[in-house]
């Protein structure tokens, strides 16, 4: 049966995880992209395989639809950061991939996140 330290240490995670969404948002923001545009962008950039990831990969990733992955990276394509390209073996396939810009901002992006998630490390020590 949790206890009431149990209660009060999801409560300050919780409220940490509410805070970090809260400041990713605004980070994504000062790039020029919504959150959305910005989970894309790691979405690709993330994506494990020798292969750039096609946008039912992606849509697995965002857990959202396919029609709605595809109208992301539509809108993030217009901004110039995500570029769609054929598979060299498969021309059926179309993947997602980054331009040179797209890279440079979530290179940006992560930086700053991995700094603000070391400081919610004591929070998860805590659980």
């Amino acid at each position: 049966m949790p206890t009431d330290a149990d209660y009060a240490r999801l409560l300050d995670f919780r409220v940490q995880l509410r805070r970090f969404d809260q400041w990713s948002r605004s980070a994504a923001a000062e790039h020029g992209l919504t959150h959305a545009q910005h989970q894309l962008l790691l979405a690709i950039r993330g994506h494990r395989g020798e292969d750039s990831p096609t946008i039912g990969q992606v849509a697995d990733h965002l857990l959202v639809k396919h029609h709605t992955a595809s109208e992301l990276a539509d809108r993030t394509s217009e901004l110039g950061l995500v570029e769609r390209v054929r598979d060299a073996d498969d021309h059926r396939v179309v993947r997602l991939r980054l331009t040179e810009a797209g890279q440079q901002v979530i290179t940006d992006l992560t930086a700053v996140h991995l700094d603000e998630l070391r400081g919610l490390a004591p929070y998860l020590d805590r659980l």
